[in-house]
């Protein structure tokens, strides 16, 4: 890796797939790969920081200005950057330049390839503005992992499960690689 300073960014937000976030950690740093991990609030609703900070032996960031601007030192180190799972809340935001918290603040300042990765209840994901949301952001440049069919937690069925991590993994990889 040629640049030893830069690092995959992992941004959490509140979606009952971010356990899956773990294994993705988990999978990129077994195979030597810096990570860094940054949340939303709601995220923390489902998981811990503690398990990101286990897993990469690295402080997360929950609180913009809890230490400075975390936004602007997250994105001065990240190579690349992927929100998994990605509500329809984050991607709204995202989509209309809201910066409201530390993911979306930091997105908007981000100077690297953003992979998003869409986890919600299928109609939702079906829902017109949601589409449009993420056709604003492929428009902008953000790569999609769309997500995959079948039934979510609530018993819907339909697209709006989270992408295969092994999916999501090497959309990130590739992104590495060729961000260094």
């Amino acid at each position: 890796m040629s640049n030893p300073d830069k690092q995959i960014l992992i941004a959490v937000s509140g979606s009952i797939a971010a356990y899956k976030a773990c294994e993705l950690v988990r999978n990129l740093t077994k195979e030597g790969y810096p990570v860094s991990v940054i949340m939303t609030r709601n995220a923390t609703e489902f998981i811990g920081p503690i398990s990101f900070e286990a897993l990469t032996g690295k402080k997360v960031r929950v609180d913009e200005y809890e230490e400075g601007m975390a936004h602007i030192d997250a994105k001065n180190s990240a190579a690349v950057m992927a929100i998994v799972p990605a509500t329809a809340n984050i991607i709204g935001k995202m989509a209309n330049g809201i910066a409201d918290d530390l993911v979306t603040s930091t997105y908007l300042a981000a100077n690297c390839p953003v992979i998003v990765a869409p986890a919600m209840n299928p109609f939702m994901y079906a829902h017109p503005s949601v589409q449009r949301n993420l056709k604003r952001l492929a428009e902008d440049g953000v790569i999609l992992a769309d997500p995959s069919e079948g039934v979510v937690v609530c018993g819907d069925e339909g697209y709006g499960k989270l992408a295969e991590i092994s999916a999501i993994q090497t959309l990130i990889v590739n992104a590495f690689r060729k961000n260094l």
